[in-house]
């Protein structure tokens, strides 16, 4: 009972950050007078949020088991980042696009992994993962490889990624993560 539980409440936490995700990111390409400081310091706590969640839904047992396996270490990783852009917001600044291209090349090459054993696994939404992994790896890559002139395309380029991370989150989070019905007892007074 307590697993289950715990699967449904991985589960919520994983769909409600990825949904946060997104709006960051549509926030960062409608907003023009967002800062760097609160770019930190919003995707610092989505990110370390993101980490417990993962590292929780690891230890849930959900019963597919696609979603959760790599996450004690991705769990460990996203958190250690996400407290860098919080607490250390003028180092996050310069580095920030560099922090946020490592956490969604690492988290969405797994992704790929588990998009493709979701394949082995029977899931019809396989390709739908792997699609969306595939994007939000490119954006990682995007991220780390390109230095962007100017604030605002800076801006633009991390809103996309946020977005992409958001939605392949919430693909995985819906199609990947099973929660067992509960069982009921039937006692015969």
């Amino acid at each position: 009972m307590g697993s289950i539980k715990l699967i449904r409440t991985a589960k919520t936490g994983y769909l409600v950050l990825a949904a946060l995700f997104c709006i960051m990111g549509i926030a960062m390409l409608v907003l023009s007078d967002i800062t760097p400081d609160m770019i930190g310091w919003g995707a610092g706590a989505i990110i370390a949020a993101f980490g417990i969640v993962r590292i929780i839904g690891h230890y849930s047992r959900d019963p597919y088991g696609l979603a959760f396996q790599h996450d004690p270490v991705l769990g460990v990783l996203a958190v250690a980042l996400g407290s860098v852009l919080i607490f250390r917001r003028s180092l996050a600044v310069n580095v920030l696009a560099l922090v946020l291209g490592v956490e969604l090349l690492a988290d969405n090459l797994f992704k790929v992994q588990t998009a493709m054993e979701a394949r082995r696994f029977g899931l019809g939404t396989w390709w739908l993962m792997l699609a969306l992994a595939l994007v939000a790896v490119i954006a990682g890559i995007l991220l780390i490889v390109f230095p962007f002139e100017g604030m605002r395309a800076w801006v633009r380029v991390i809103g996309i990624s946020l977005m992409t991370q958001g939605v392949m989150s919430f693909c995985v989070g819906l199609c990947a993560i099973h929660i067992p019905p509960q069982r009921t007892l039937d006692i015969a007074a």
